[in-house]
């Protein structure tokens, strides 16, 4: 399902931020937010990803989250990241042509295939530059298919996991609850927490919240106040304290906060809970690590955590859009259609491994559960109506749109990323390789990461991360054979940061060894061989990771790479020579080693010349027009010969066209005609008279082995005019000998090639090993 995911009321980019609970793992970097210079170029392009190439990464995730994906969004694991990963490239992209004046009013994405729909025709050109299908104007919404909703701000803080309060800790009349968001740093580099601003907006700052341990999502159960008689146990639970929180009056728009993590113990990494992928603990299963925010683009998979209904998983409907909720507030968010409750609000909505937003509003009337008789995801948004279909919620933005936590707070909130410690696969370590090694591997970070390998003794080199992790550095310069150590480390910037993300460092090392590049060798074909095929494989053994070229004279006919078993195979890219004899060489490069090896005299046979009109054996009429195939470049013979008639006394004249090296031969005139493939056709000047013929086609290649080239087709066929004079229309006394068509003389071959109607110079007809009859 895609749906249109607009920007409107002056929205622009849309992006999100992932945040923890706060009882997580240890080993948090944290980089600082800055704003960063506006790109002025388009560089980058749209990608596809196939899933197959996320099942490592699909491997690591919790089976619940696994299971969760395919419950809400009907794909696999592998298929959800590769979708993100494609959204996360079509987010940028888009941001970019934005950046450099193309007017985008939407980016929608469905699976992997993403159009862009521009402001007028004179954006088109770049935008389809990248990749994308372009639509000038808005998608269409279908109002018919929408109900007006009614949405409301999750701020009755009921039910669980995440944080609490009291109203007052004097006299309380009541106790609040939210869900954690993002972690990050303020401005002085303490840590905070970014979270819905309606979860505290009617607190003063400095009031104090506290963690709530649960061991589930909390639906619309109470159990986390206690009872009468008791405290709500949260309260020995301190976390920290009340931020600047924007919602409401005079916040128009924004729902947004900080909440300041003051108390000592606890860290704030840079991960979301996934409650085992559905309802279990919060910490059931591996957390989400965040590696970068994304903009938001329709059809985009995105999930979010909550201490109200746990995790849940849908689509992103809508990219940005001012909903009023039924307080009267404006919230500026992007709509999509994971379930999303009471109590859920300022939790984190992600993708893959890239944030969006936090837990703003919804639909949903009630909080007792997010199956189908209290949530049913919409597949239509109407902006302009606010109108929908089904449940949705919303989200508000970390770092794109309008409003967001980088337009609210600036350098006062940074995201904490997630840059894992790369690990080097090749070579491995304490392993052999040559003198420019590759250095390669995976790791944990945002697409577009940097992995730097510092090489004692050596030089310094840098891979950039793809997609699925994976990352390559090529060492240019030639290392001298020996022993080498090595540090690697991956750092990223995240979105608007100035400051990169570094990681732990991985070491290792390697031996580097004098090659000795394996000695080439052509297999087939063999020394004089010939065949019919003009594009015969080609094969042998070689240095592994080498390039083998295929060249005649001049002329390249493709290129291979040796494989890691040290075979190759070559199939050339075009036709070799047709009809002589060749030398073919084949040149192996790897490094500065070069190689060659000569397979001479081969040889492509040429195809049989064939008579295809008048077919052998059959009637035609006098006005028969004769028809052939042969081979490119090819010299087209005729003789033409009529049966001796037993009553004359003498032979009947035999008949050939510009002939030679025959006897008896007359000139046959005619228009001669023969095309860059082979195919002749003759048509004689004059109709035959009535008998029975013979007619003869032969081939010949100037300049080309007659055991390739040469060969002889021969048809005999019967003239019936039906009709006319009993002389055949010849005026003499009743023979019907051949049309009276010139001089004698002795050429008797008809010569055809790339030129048509050659004239003069054949060459004498040699009757060849491939006599055929057509």
């Amino acid at each position: 399902m895609s749906t249109a995911l607009l920007r409107r009321r002056g929205a622009a980019r849309v992006s999100g931020v992932l945040g923890v609970c706060a009882l997580v793992s240890t080993g948090v970097v944290v980089s600082s937010t800055a704003a960063s210079a506006e790109e002025e170029t388009v560089t980058g392009t749209l990608q596809t990803f196939a899933a197959e190439a996320f099942a490592p990464q699909a491997d690591e995730l919790p089976t619940g989250l696994v299971e969760a994906i395919q419950r809400d969004l009907g794909i696999s694991a592998e298929e959800y990241l590769a979708n993100a990963a494609a959204a996360k490239v079509a987010a940028d992209v888009s941001a970019q042509l934005v950046d450099a004046g193309v007017n985008i009013n939407a980016t929608v994405i469905d699976g992997q295939d993403v159009t862009l729909y521009v402001e007028a025709e004179a954006d088109v050109a770049a935008a389809e530059a990248v990749g994308a299908k372009v639509e000038i104007g808005l998608p269409e919404v279908n109002s018919d298919e929408t109900e007006e909703q009614e949405y409301f701000a999750q701020d009755d803080f009921k039910g669980g996991y995440g944080y609490g309060t009291l109203d007052d800790f004097e006299t309380p009349t009541g106790a609040y609850r939210c869900s954690a968001g993002f972690n990050g740093t303020a401005g002085d580099g303490s840590p905070v927490n970014y979270t819905a601003g309606h979860c505290g907006y009617e607190f003063e700052d400095g009031h104090p919240w506290f963690h709530i341990p649960l061991d589930g999502p909390l639906f619309d159960s109470g159990s986390w106040v206690g009872d009468a008689d008791t405290p709500p146990p949260f309260l020995d639970r301190p976390l920290g304290e009340n931020g600047p929180m924007h919602f409401g009056a005079g916040e128009d728009g924004l729902d947004g906060g900080l909440l300041n993590i003051t108390e000592p113990g606890w860290t704030t990494p840079p991960q979301v809970a996934v409650w085992g992928g559905g309802t279990g603990a919060p910490d059931d299963g591996a957390a989400v690590n965040i590696y970068d925010s994304t903009d938001a683009v329709v059809g985009q998979p995105a999930c979010k955590s909550g201490a109200t209904s746990g995790w849940t998983c849908g689509e992103v409907l809508w990219a940005e859009d001012t909903v009023e909720l039924s307080t009267a507030e404006n919230v500026t968010a992007f709509i999509f259609t994971a379930c999303m409750l009471s109590g859920d609000s300022g939790g984190s909505i992600v993708s893959g491994n890239y944030a969006l937003g936090v837990n703003s509003f919804s639909n949903a009337q009630s909080d007792a559960t997010c199956d189908s008789s209290n949530w049913n995801p919409a597949t239509v948004f109407d902006p302009e109506t606010d109108g929908a279909n089904g449940n949705l919620g919303g989200g508000f933005a970390v770092t794109s749109g309008t409003a967001n936590a980088e337009t609210v707070f600036g350098d006062d909130f940074n995201l904490a990323i997630h840059v894992g410690t790369p690990a080097v696969t090749s070579p491995e370590d304490g392993g052999t390789t040559d003198q420019t090694p590759t250095i390669s591997g995976s790791v944990e970070a945002a697409a577009g990461a940097t992995v730097t390998v510092e090489i004692e003794g050596g030089p310094t080199v840098e891979g950039t991360v793809a997609a699925d992790g994976t990352w390559s550095a090529d060492v240019d310069e030639e290392l001298a054979p020996g022993t080498y150590t090595y540090t690697a480390t991956a750092s990223h910037t995240a979105n608007g940061a100035s400051e990169a993300t570094t990681s732990d460092a991985t070491t290792g090392s390697f031996e580097v060894v004098e090659q000795q590049v394996e000695d080439l060798a052509v297999d087939s074909p063999t020394e004089g061989q010939t065949t019919g095929n003009a594009r015969p494989e080609f094969s042998g053994a070689g240095q592994p990771g080498a390039t083998v070229a295929l060249t005649v004279g001049d002329a390249e006919y493709g290129t291979a790479e040796v494989g890691e078993d040290g075979a190759w195979t070559l199939t050339p890219s075009s036709d070799l020579p047709v009809g002589v004899r060749f030398d073919a060489v084949v040149t192996q490069t790897f490094e500065d080693d070069t190689q060659k090896v000569t397979v001479a005299d081969l040889g492509i046979e040429a195809a049989d010349v064939t008579i295809t009109t008048p077919e052998d054996g059959s009637t035609v009429a006098g006005d028969v027009v004769f028809e052939g195939t042969s081979f490119a470049g090819a010299s087209i013979g005729l003789l033409l010969e009529q049966a001796a008639d037993a009553a004359a006394d003498d032979a009947q004249p035999r008949l050939g066209v510009r002939a030679e090296g025959e006897d008896d031969v007359e000139e046959w005139a005619g228009e001669f005609e023969i095309d860059d493939a082979g195919n002749w056709t003759f048509d004689p000047a004059e109709d035959l008279p009535e008998g029975e013929y013979t007619i003869t086609a032969t081939a010949t290649l100037e300049g080309g082995d007659p055991e390739l080239s040469d060969s002889e087709a021969v048809a005999t066929f019967t003239v019936a005019n039906g009709g006319g004079d009993d002389d055949g229309g010849n005026g003499e006394d009743g023979d019907e000998d051949l049309p009276d068509t010139g001089s004698s003389g002795t050429t008797w071959m008809i010569v055809g090639g790339i030129a048509l109607l050659l004239a003069g110079g054949a060459a004498v007809a040699v009757r060849a090993r491939r006599n055929t009859t057509a």
